[in-house]
């Protein structure tokens, strides 16, 4: 036997032992014992956001009309505040194969435990190959995993309160397909905006005491307390999709003065 066969068999033959099912496959390519990654949330960050003043001059105008809130500095319109914030996912991969990133849903709600049910928004993003050429699929985020939840799950969201956004650094490239390598752990980060005009309505209806200080001609500290939730789906060829929860996650946003 030729010394390099002789140095080689050992591999072939433990390879040729344990067989598809050994290395986590069995009959139909089907994986037996592929488990979805960990996924948790890093950090969530605000964006963009108007300053204090800024929303303070705005609410302002609309209650007492703009003559009157000179004090607050220019008026501000509902073109000109805008909130976007970053979610870092954190992907951690306890397999031996490749798990290429295809959707995430996002579930953000503000204010949450006040009237939830009519502040919550969601967003469907698919992930892949050319972010050139990246149908946004709205019925991709949904599961058969009972477990699991999903664009169903969130059905009474407000239209259009949650969307993506591309704004400086972030863009739609950013929706290329992100592969966590076997036993690797892995960031993204999406970046997300909410309609203005219902949040500053959110604002106007749940923070009441600072709409009072704006009406008193203060400044007052806006906060806007939040929760985020989602799924992530995973792809694993020749078996299909696997799905995992992440969140929820909650904090305060205080705007900038």
């Amino acid at each position: 036997m030729p010394p390099a066969l002789r140095r080689v068999l050992p591999a072939l033959l433990t390879v040729g032992a344990l067989g598809c099912a050994g290395l986590g496959f069995g009959s139909g390519g089907k994986a037996l014992n592929i488990k979805p990654p960990n996924v948790s949330i890093a950090e969530v960050r605000l964006a963009q956001m108007p300053s204090n003043k800024e929303l303070a001059s705005y609410y302002c105008a609309q209650y007492l009309g703009p003559l009157v809130c000179r004090v607050f500095g220019p008026v501000s319109s509902i073109s000109d505040i805008n909130f976007a914030f970053d979610i870092e996912l954190e992907f951690e991969n306890p397999n031996l194969v490749p798990l290429p990133v295809v959707q995430s849903l996002f579930a953000f709600t503000a204010f949450p435990g006040q009237s939830a049910a009519s502040n919550l928004g969601t967003v469907c993003l698919s992930f892949c190959e050319d972010p050139d050429r990246c149908t946004q699929n709205a019925n991709a985020c949904t599961s058969d995993d009972p477990e699991i939840r999903d664009a169903k799950d969130f059905a009474s969201a407000a239209k259009d309160f949650l969307f993506a956004v591309a704004l400086g650094e972030r863009n739609f490239r950013d929706l290329r397909v992100r592969t966590v390598a076997p036993n690797d752990r892995t960031r993204m980060v999406v970046r997300l905006g909410v309609d203005p005009t219902q949040m500053v309505d959110l604002i106007a209806k749940l923070a009441k005491g600072d709409i009072d200080r704006v009406k008193q001609g203060r400044v007052p500290q806006f906060s806007i307390p939040y929760r985020i939730e989602g799924t992530a789906w995973v792809a694993v060829e020749s078996f299909g999709r696997l799905a995992t929860g992440f969140g929820p996650a909650t904090g305060e946003w205080m705007l900038r003065r």
